[in-house]
């Protein structure tokens, strides 16, 4: 067994989206596993310009999923679980980690943010050669550190992803959520293409936010 993996990390830019308020984001449904058809009925504004830009692109829709989130940000908290790592690589390895040496599916996506200043996305991009992780170990946890060490040493460079702007990536592609720089509402959306999920068009009405200690959020 090879005791190291490739991994090609790159995007891709695509479609500019146009300019939406803090009420525009605020007041966006959120949806979980959609498919185009449901994410069009059941979005607002932002969902259908984001969606739309994929049909101006040539881009098909008809056997993809969608999931949008809305944040409310105050500066130094985080969106999402933090740390590098990778999209929708099957838990199929021992212990429900991700499987690199024979996943069924290789799934591809497409991401944007709007007001993402406030917290943008950061992508690791370049060619890195990541050890395997033994079984009983996190693999993102074990090679977090790593990534940023291959950031540091110029192996790797780091890219925000803008906001207003999709990005295509895949699911070797290292990207990870930040902190927030700034009190906001910010919008996230994300189209994915190849994985084995099945749609199920629901409606969010709750996501958390994450910070390392709760008694300075207020």
């Amino acid at each position: 067994m090879t005791k190291h993996i490739r991994i090609k990390s790159e995007f891709t830019w695509g479609t500019e989206l146009p300019e939406f308020s803090q009420w525009d984001v605020k007041n966006e449904p959120m949806l979980f596993n959609c498919d185009a058809a449901h994410a069009r009925d059941l979005g607002g504004p932002i969902t259908k310009a984001f969606l739309g830009a994929f049909e101006r692109e040539g881009r098909a829709l008809k056997d993809a999923v969608i999931d949008t989130r809305v944040h409310m940000l105050m500066k130094g908290w985080f969106p999402c679980i933090p740390g590098w790592h990778h999209d929708d690589v099957e838990r199929t390895a021992p212990g429900g980690q991700p499987n690199y040496h024979d996943p069924k599916t290789r799934p591809h996506h497409a991401m944007a943010l709007i007001n993402g200043a406030i917290c943008p996305t950061e992508f690791a991009l370049g060619e890195a050669h990541m050890p395997l992780i033994e079984p009983g170990k996190v693999v993102y946890r074990e090679w977090h550190p790593m990534v940023d060490t291959l950031v540091e040493n110029g192996v790797l460079r780091l890219e925000s992803a803008p906001s207003n702007q999709i990005i295509y990536f895949n699911d070797r592609t290292f990207h990870q959520g930040t902190r927030a720089v700034a009190d906001g509402w910010r919008w996230f959306g994300r189209v994915t293409w190849g994985s084995d999920r099945k749609p199920t068009n629901e409606v969010r009405r709750q996501v958390q936010v994450y910070m390392d200690n709760p008694m300075e959020g207020w």
